[in-house]
């Protein structure tokens, strides 16, 4: 009788203990991640944060989509995450975003975008859905700095005479056309009186120029020039034949890229003397290519750069979601590092690359990963994005 009582003591006092724990410390919640890019070096970086990281450190489950090429596609993959189970959607897939957070918001799951933003009249029109967390990721105007501080870089030296790829520009890919339009307005700011891109003068002027052309045309910019430009991504004879032709332009000293600027030009940069420079990320390809004089610099995106916005879905899932005072959703800015030489890349990738300290540990997300984290200073943490500044965080 006496064994009896005590194990139903034991019982009772279990059933209590379990009682108050958590619902979240109980087992993995799953979250569903969307990507349209399963392959490239920097997708496998931020996939490898979360599976190999975070996954640990939270008791988290993500599940993966496809690869996926539409807006179809994105719908099939959050309705095969409904009937796993999932409790929220990071996406990193941008065919039909409005599409997706509708989906989610009406199977009452929640979704965030990651490296990414919603456009202004985007954001107006979902902000205050219940199931929309928010985006952080570059904006338009960090878009725009990168290739406005790229192209500053080179001009400060000296430089005179560029070449551009414009990547995405054709196809009116805006953070292509931001990049490529900060590149031309510290050509045009810099070039001395009077310089001016087709008459635009401005950085309004030059974006309004790139959307109504779809396209960017050589010119004298006061006293500077840009000598080449290659646009889209045809991966032709005759379009490699042109990114040749670029690098085989008489006098020029540096191409600005917006994007891909090794995987493209790589190959004809060796041994020129032509500088390389681009918008990409911290991996192995990247470092190799700094380290062979290949890239000369690189505005890259580092793989726990998605940290903030798991943090900001685990408190909506944990019946927190981070607001603004009038109850609308994240919508924060996060850029680039930059490296300028294979000493200062080995250092980012050292810290980049790392499955045990990254550059956003659980011991930072801790902070903002939990109940009644002002809108604020969560804004204030995802700001202070520069490596200096992270690695400040950790002392």
């Amino acid at each position: 009788m006496k064994n009896l009582k005590r194990i139903l003591c034991l019982a009772l006092c279990l059933m209590l203990v379990l009682a108050c724990v958590p619902a979240m410390a109980a087992g993995s919640v799953k979250i569903g991640v969307l990507v349209s890019d399963a392959t490239s070096s920097e997708a496998l970086a931020f996939r490898a944060y979360y599976t190999e990281y975070i996954a640990k450190a939270y008791d988290v489950e993500f599940i993966y989509s496809d690869e996926l090429s539409d807006a179809a596609g994105e719908k099939s993959a959050i309705d095969n995450f409904i009937v796993s189970n999932c409790k929220a959607v990071i996406s990193f897939s941008s065919f039909d975003r409005p599409a997706q957070i509708e989906q989610c918001d009406a199977a009452g799951i929640y979704y965030a975008v990651a490296t990414g933003t919603l456009t202004d009249e985007q954001y107006e029109e979902y902000k205050d859905y219940e199931y929309y967390v928010g985006a952080i990721g570059p904006s338009m105007d960090i878009e725009f700095k990168a290739g406005y501080d790229m192209a500053s870089y080179y001009i400060d030296q000296g430089m005179t005479k560029f070449g551009m790829f414009g990547g995405g520009v054709p196809y009116y890919v805006d953070m292509h056309i931001y990049r490529a339009a900060g590149m031309l307005t510290a050509m045009v700011e810099k070039g001395g009186e009077g310089a001016n891109y087709k008459g635009a003068d401005n950085a309004g002027a030059i974006i309004g120029q790139i959307y109504t052309d779809g396209n960017i045309e050589t010119c004298t910019i006061g006293s500077l020039e840009l000598a080449a430009y290659v646009g889209g991504y045809d991966f032709n004879d005759a379009w490699f034949g042109k990114l040749a032709q670029m690098v085989g332009t008489e006098g020029i000293q540096a191409i600005l890229t917006v994007g891909s600027g090794v995987d493209v030009l790589g190959g004809f940069i060796s041994g020129s003397g032509v500088k390389l420079a681009t918008v990409d990320s911290f991996t192995p390809a990247m470092g190799e290519a700094m380290e062979n004089g290949i890239l000369d610099y690189v505005a890259g995106k580092f793989a726990a750069s998605v940290g903030p916005i798991f943090a900001a879905v685990y408190n909506a899932v944990n019946g927190s979601p981070i607001r603004d005072n009038d109850g609308n959703a994240l919508a924060l800015g996060q850029g680039f590092w930059v490296a300028t030489n294979s000493e200062q890349f080995k250092e980012f990738s050292a810290v980049d690359s790392s499955n045990t300290d990254p550059a956003y540990t659980k011991e930072i997300l801790d902070q903002f990963a939990a109940p009644g984290v002002s809108y604020d200073d969560f804004a204030a943490f995802v700001a202070r994005y520069s490596f200096d500044e992270i690695v400040g965080l950790k002392k």
